[in-house]
C-alpha cells in the first residue's frame, strides 16, 4: 500500500514523556455469527450466518496490548518489536498525534490499518479514549447505518428457515420479505437504527437486464412506503451496473420520490466519462442524490477522480460526494489525511466496513474528530470474543463512553489459536 495520504511531521512538538517497548506480536481469529444470513448481493450468493474478525493484537513488555481488524504481513510486523509505539508517531498540542514520525513513516504506511492497534494501545498507556490522540472532538455522538440488507428476495428453500424477521408461513412475494427484514432491523433490533442501506443490482441473478432493474425499483419504492418518511435509504449497486451505466439514472428517476440518499458504486468510479454524464442527468431531473465510491481501491477512490469538478445546475459539484475507503485495510492515519483533503472540495467521509465491529468501533472515534465525517457502517455481526464496553450504540448513533483507547477487551477464551506469533 502507498505512503501517500501518511503525513510525517519535521516540526512536531516532544514526544509525551512515557516509554514503551513492543514485545508480542499476535494475530487470531475471532469467529461470530449475524443475526440474519447474508443474502446474494450483485456479485456473490448466499454467504449464511458465520462470520470471523482477523485481530492483531500488539502487546508491550509493560502490559499494555492495542487491538485492531488488520492482518499485516509477519515480515512487516516483525519491525516493530522492540520499538517504543510513542516514537513512531510526530505529536502536536495536547498530546494529539499529527502525523508519522519521519523515521517510521514507511513502516507505518506498510502497516496500513495497523495504526488503530497502536493508537489504541497508546491511548490506554495515556488512560485516554483514542479519539483525543487524533483531534478536538467536533461531534457529540457519530451518525451510524445498518448494512445487512441485501437480496432477501432471492432467499430459497432452507435459506428461509427459522430467519427472525418473518413469522409464520413464508411469504410468496420475494419484495415483501426484504421490506419485512428492514421493518425488523427498525422497530425490532435494539439500535434503533434510522438509516439503511439496501443492495440492489440483480442482474447475475435475473432473466435479463430489465427484470433486474425492474426489482431493484419495486424493492427500493417498497421499503419507502412500508418504512415511512423518516428513515433514511441508500442503496449500494456493487457495480452490476456496469453493462448500462446511464441505467443508473432510469433507476434513480424511478425511485425519485423514496428519496434516496447516496448511490454507492452503481458502476466503477473509474468510469469517470459515465459518471459525469450521469451527475448531470441526475442534476437535470432535480434529483440531489449523492454518489459514493471507493471501497474497491486501496488508497480510496483516485486522486484524479475525486478531484474532478462538475457543472450542474446548483453550480459546480465534485463528480463523487462520498469517499467509502475501507476503515480497517486504511486505518487512521490515512482515513484523516484523506478526510481533510477532500474536505476542501464539499466531500464527506463513509468509510467502508463489511462484516467488521472492530472496524466500526474504530470509525466510532475517527468519526468524532472528523469535520466531514457523514455516517458509519455496521451489520449485525456478533462476536462473543470482543467486550465493547467503551462502545454504546443506540438510536441509531454511537457514543464513546470515554474509556481509554477504543473502549474494547478480548475474551481469550473466544479467539482461536493464534496464525502468527511473534514476540522480541
Amino acid at each position: 500500500m502507498a505512503a501517500v495520504g501518511i503525513p510525517s511531521i519535521s516540526r512536531a512538538l516532544s514526544v509525551p514523556s512515557r516509554e514503551l517497548r513492543i514485545s508480542r506480536i499476535i494475530i487470531q481469529q475471532a469467529k461470530g455469527r449475524r443475526l440474519t444470513p447474508v443474502a446474494p448481493n450483485a456479485y456473490a450468493a448466499y454467504r449464511g450466518y458465520d462470520n470471523a474478525e482477523t485481530i492483531l493484537r500488539i502487546q508491550t513488555a509493560q502490559g499494555i496490548e492495542g487491538i485492531a481488524a488488520c492482518n499485516p504481513s509477519p515480515e512487516v510486523l516483525k519491525q516493530l518489536l522492540g520499538l517504543d509505539p510513542f516514537q513512531l508517531f510526530s505529536w502536536g498540542p495536547g498530546d494529539v498525534i499529527s502525523g508519522a514520525s519521519e523515521t517510521y513513516q514507511d513502516l507505518l504506511s506498510k502497516l496500513g490499518g495497523a495504526d488503530v492497534a497502536l493508537v489504541d494501545l497508546l491511548g490506554k498507556a495515556m488512560k485516554s479514549p483514542a479519539y483525543a490522540l487524533l483531534g478536538k472532538p467536533v461531534r457529540e455522538f457519530v451518525p451510524v447505518y445498518d448494512s445487512s440488507l441485501y437480496m432477501e428476495d432471492l432467499l430459497q428453500g432452507d435459506e428461509l428457515k427459522d430467519l427472525p424477521y418473518l413469522n409464520g408461513p413464508v411469504h410468496t412475494d420475494p419484495v415483501e420479505r426484504v421490506v419485512r427484514k428492514a421493518e425488523w432491523i427498525v422497530s425490532s433490533r435494539p439500535e434503533k437504527f434510522n438509516t439503511l442501506k439496501i443492495k440492489i443490482g440483480r442482474v447475475k441473478w435475473m432473466d435479463s437486464f430489465e427484470a433486474a432493474l425492474d426489482r431493484d425499483i419495486a424493492v427500493t419504492n417498497a421499503l419507502r412506503e412500508a418504512l415511512g418518511p423518516d428513515i433514511r435509504l441508500m442503496v449500494d449497486g456493487n457495480k452490476a451496473y456496469s453493462e448500462r451505466p446511464l441505467a443508473a439514472a432510469d433507476y434513480a428517476e424511478a425511485v425519485k420520490a423514496s428519496n434516496i440518499y447516496f448511490m454507492e458504486e452503481m458502476f466503477p468510479e473509474t468510469d469517470t466519462e459515465h459518471l459525469i454524464e450521469l451527475k448531470a442527468k441526475l442534476r437535470a431531473a432535480g434529483n440531489s442524490v449523492k454518489l459514493a465510491a471507493g471501497e474497491s481501491h486501496s488508497g480510496g477512490i483516485p486522486d484524479e477522480i475525486y478531484s474532478r469538478r462538475v457543472k450542474t445546475p446548483r453550480g459546480e459539484e465534485p463528480l463523487l460526494e462520498v469517499e467509502q475507503a475501507d476503515m480497517n485495510a486504511h486505518g487512521f492515519l490515512r482515513l484523516r489525511a484523506k478526510a481533510a483533503k477532500q474536505a476542501a472540495l464539499g466531500m464527506t467521509m463513509a468509510p467502508h466496513n463489511f462484516g467488521s465491529k472492530m472496524g466500526f468501533f474504530a470509525q466510532a472515534h475517527l468519526g468524532l474528530v472528523t469535520p466531514n465525517w457523514e455516517i458509519s457502517e455496521v451489520d449485525d455481526s456478533q462476536f462473543p470474543a470482543l467486550q465493547a464496553e467503551g462502545i454504546m450504540l443506540r438510536d441509531g448513533v454511537v457514543r464513546i463512553t470515554g474509556l481509554p483507547g477504543l473502549g474494547v477487551s478480548l475474551k481469550d477464551e473466544s479467539l482461536e489459536k493464534p496464525a502468527v506469533d511473534l514476540s522480541a
